[in-house]
């Protein structure tokens, strides 16, 4: 995963990107716990698998739980999302 596709996350996305950064990892009824307006449980679980496929969360498995981790730092992530918004709104401008 490149630190250039956690651009095109979704607001939804990046809420549950936020979760688990914040916290190092997270199960599905953690980021549903933590989410502004939850969806219902099924849908966050669902969030989380299309997510990892798409490679922007991992998982392990805790006993029956899976425990999601993010693919890419949290530095990075920020990295890319500030040289998008500069690119997007300032033509690479810092002035």
């Amino acid at each position: 995963m490149t630190a250039k596709a956690h651009i095109n996350l979704s607001r939804r996305e990046r809420q549950i990107m936020n979760i688990i950064h914040e916290r190092g990892q997270a199960t599905a009824a953690e980021v549903l716990e933590l989410l502004p307006n939850p969806p219902s449980y099924s849908a966050v679980r669902a969030l989380l698998r299309l997510m990892e496929e798409k490679g922007y969360l991992r998982h392990e498995t805790d006993g029956v739980k899976y425990v999601y981790l993010p693919t890419l730092a949290r530095e990075t992530a920020r990295k890319s999302a500030l040289k998008q918004m500069l690119q997007t709104f300032f033509d690479n401008s810092t002035e």
